[in-house]
């Protein structure tokens, strides 16, 4: 162990400790060995890159504990450096409390450059960028976060760098557990490299330091691969998770709690293959209220696919009443704003939303009901092959289409109720297999004609609760029964 004390660091918090850690730093090298850089009870102030732990030299970063041991920038910075760098792989960070002193300048807070890093009890506030930067100079493959609390970073609490979109720098397998990420000016964690395994991360209003309305989210991810655990996020100025242009491949979202964020619950922008399982998406849309609430806005969806493919929906709850909320408490000497507030109407339009014509997604298991959004709708979707069974849609179980010469039925129902007087001669293609009892709920002239693409045993008149069973075999409708 080598103590900073023991080469000059005076830990008072005026004095510049720079190069007093840097000759602790060499010391520790000369040892060839891991070693331990120890900083006592104490706030040592330091200039940016003073703290970087070189490749081929693992050490680990110690402090008393996050109360105790605080290092910060120097107010004065001129330099973007990071505060601390870990450049050696299992190299670590423990027990400390990182800040950015007031620094103006674009640093991160800690950088993880290495593979198997490892941070552990610490506390990260006020970057001036990103408290974490995972990757961001080279991969950080299965790097290790635990027991943190992250606040009011400039940009992101945690960032995991990528290439671009769908790529990945490397920086794999990440295993997070227990993490606090709040009032962060752009999303709470962006993750840009995919599979990063994720247990009790809880996120919140973040977006809030004057960030774009499209990275205000809590989890922004555009990577694939990734769990999500017994996480929340809320009150983001965003989305509570968006999966974006192809992110979130493959990913789990399980038993998470999804809450008062000012856009969707969830987003997954062309996503394939994700997982909802045991969460609950509540109040979400909060930008959607007022004199300007639109109930069929899809941005203030409890859930929104936009162009994914094989979805499965588990066990999930999309509700929402009429309790006004309040903007977020925040101290009176904090510069966050606070989050806007509602009145008391819902917000959130729908329980699940899917555009694109040609989704596979599977919803089961769930209370999705219909009264409990704005919009009065659980579902709206283009696709009619969205399969929906053991569900709970409230209103919606039965729903009602108008008699046309072609008619669309929604693509959840097992019993659809028919009204009007014009004859049907066409539905649109269904999912193939698909079995559905059409009820007319009033005697009528129209009923039924068979097309090319409804076959039936003759023309059907019915009287009033009439009923036809039909299946689909995908662009044609046959008739099984008929009751008139």
């Amino acid at each position: 162990m080598v103590n900073v004390r023991d080469h000059g660091a005076r830990g008072d918090g005026a004095a510049d400790d720079s190069a007093a850690v840097r000759r602790a730093l060499e010391v520790a090298q000369i040892r060839g060995q891991p070693a331990t850089i120890y900083f006592p009870r104490g706030a040592y102030l330091l200039a940016a890159g003073t703290l970087t732990v070189p490749a081929g030299h693992p050490m680990t970063i110690r402090g008393d504990g996050p109360r105790a041991s605080q290092i910060s920038l120097r107010h004065s910075e001129t330099s973007a450096d990071p505060l601390v760098s870990l450049n050696a792989t299992f190299a670590a960070v423990e027990n400390l409390q990182l800040d950015g002193g007031g620094a103006t300048r674009e640093n991160d807070l800690l950088v993880l450059n290495a593979g198997y890093n490892r941070v552990s009890n610490c506390n990260l506030n006020r970057a001036p960028r990103t408290g974490i930067a995972v990757g961001r100079d080279s991969r950080s493959l299965a790097h290790m976060l635990e027991n943190l609390i992250v606040r009011d970073c400039g940009a992101y609490g945690i960032r995991v760098h990528g290439s671009a979109k769908n790529e990945d720098s490397g920086s794999t397998d990440g295993l997070w557990s227990n993490i606090d990420v709040g009032r962060s000016g752009l999303s709470g964690v962006f993750l840009e490299s995919s599979s990063q395994n994720m247990s009790n991360v809880h996120v919140w209003q973040s977006g809030v330091r004057g960030g774009d309305n499209n990275d205000q989210h809590g989890f922004r991810i555009t990577s694939r691969t990734h769990i999500f655990s017994g996480c929340q996020a809320e009150k983001n100025l965003g989305d509570g998770f968006c999966f974006e242009a192809g992110g979130g491949d493959g990913s789990i979202v399980t038993g998470c709690r999804i809450w008062e964020n000012g856009g969707s619950g969830l987003t997954g922008e062309r996503t394939r293959h994700l997982t909802l399982a045991g969460s609950t998406f509540t109040r979400n849309g909060r930008t959607n209220v007022g004199g300007s609430a639109s109930a069929d806005a899809v941005s203030a969806a409890a859930i929104r696919n936009d162009g994914g493919d094989a979805w499965t929906i588990m066990g999930c709850s999309a509700w929402d009443d009429a309790v006004e909320l309040s903007a977020l408490w925040v101290p009176e000497n904090s510069e966050t704003p606070e989050l806007p507030s509602r009145g008391a109407t819902m917000s959130q339009t729908f329980a699940y939303v899917e555009t694109g014509d040609t989704g596979r997604s599977v919803i089961t298991g769930g209370v999705f009901r219909a009264e409990e959004q704005l919009s009065g709708i659980s579902i709206r979707t283009e696709s009619a092959l969205l399969r929906v069974s053991a569900t709970d849609l409230g209103e919606d179980d039965i729903p009602t289409v108008t008699a046309a010469s072609t008619i669309t039925l929604p693509p959840w129902a097992d019993v659809v109720r028919v009204k009007g007087s014009q004859a049907v001669s066409k539905i649109a293609p269904g999912r193939p297999g698909r079995i559905v009892s059409l009820v007319f709920d009033n005697g009528t002239t129209g009923g039924m004609s068979e097309g090319t693409d409804l076959q039936m045993n003759g023309a059907f008149k019915p009287g009033a609760g009439g009923s036809i069973n039909l299946v689909s075999l995908g662009t044609k409708w046959l008739e099984i029964a008929r009751s008139s």
